[in-house]
């Protein structure tokens, strides 16, 4: 059965990401998108494979993708002060659902 993978990717993964998917003759769709905690840039990679392409596509996200440090900026932090506060998260990587769908059809 045919899967949809959408990978919600950090902005700075995203081309990298983009390029190999493409070079390994994955067909894709970008979408820009903006979410979680810091309200960070991402992009959703919208990408149809059978069921023999997902481990390559996975490993190829998994290769393009790290996580990131970030600073929390003081807004985010709701009016918050102390040596407890976090001031610097761990983001990025990639965020991977895998679908199954009835069927692919290219026209």
């Amino acid at each position: 059965m045919p899967k949809l993978l959408v990978a919600v990717v950090h902005a700075q993964d995203a081309g990298r990401l983009v390029d190999a998917l493409r070079t390994a003759d994955f067909r894709l769709t970008e979408v820009n998108s903006r979410g979680g905690f810091l309200k960070a840039r991402n992009v959703m990679v919208f990408v149809g494979v059978e069921d023999d392409q997902v481990e390559r596509a996975m490993q190829l996200i998994d290769e393009n993708c790290q996580s990131h440090v970030e600073s929390v900026p003081v807004e985010l932090l709701g009016g918050m002060d102390g040596p407890w506060v976090p001031t610097e998260v761990v983001h990025g990587g990639a965020t991977v659902f895998v679908l199954p769908i009835d069927e692919i059809r290219r026209v």
